[in-house]
């Protein structure tokens, strides 16, 4: 096996156990030179062994073979404290309440809903919060606990706080 072929390799490994990171994050696991991590990404996209999309000003990547476009969707979105947080609890608690005066919390659940991860209803300040497949989502976080165990840790030591 070439040098390249075990680059590959490796990349595609760190991909598909991490859905949704981005190039810098990448870079620091692979410890590989941007121009080289640069290349190697672009033609593993140009083979079909991973896809890339755009979350605000960065480039998310994800398996081809492991990975359904709502997983990455969600992947985008638990990567962002905020969404990440509102998934969370809703997945523990079947629904989750909400204050939506902060402009983020509404962002997030727009984003969330235009992308078939949630839905929700406002009354007054508060908006009610139920996840759409809450059995794909839950399937989806232990898939990749190891991915996003420290973020799902504290937002689940944050929840027990306020009991």
């Amino acid at each position: 096996m070439t040098e390249i072929e075990t680059f590959r390799e490796k990349l595609l490994q760190i991909i598909t156990e991490n859905p949704g990171l981005y190039f810098r994050e990448l870079q620091r696991k692979t410890g590989s030179a941007v121009g080289k991590l640069d290349y190697h990404l672009y033609q593993m996209e140009r083979k079909g062994e991973i896809y890339s999309m755009k979350d605000e000003h960065v480039v998310r990547y994800f398996s081809s073979a492991s990975d359904t476009m709502l997983e990455r969707r969600l992947a985008v979105h638990l990567r962002n404290p905020v969404s990440k947080e509102i998934i969370t609890r809703a997945a523990v608690s079947g629904e989750y309440e909400l204050s939506i005066r902060d402009a983020k919390a509404l962002q997030s659940l727009e984003g969330m809903k235009q992308n078939g991860i949630v839905s929700y209803t406002v009354e007054g300040e508060k908006a009610r919060v139920s996840l759409e497949n809450r059995d794909i989502v839950i399937k989806f976080l232990k898939r990749y606990s190891s991915s996003f165990l420290d973020s799902i840790a504290y937002s689940i030591f944050k929840m027990l706080d306020e009991i």
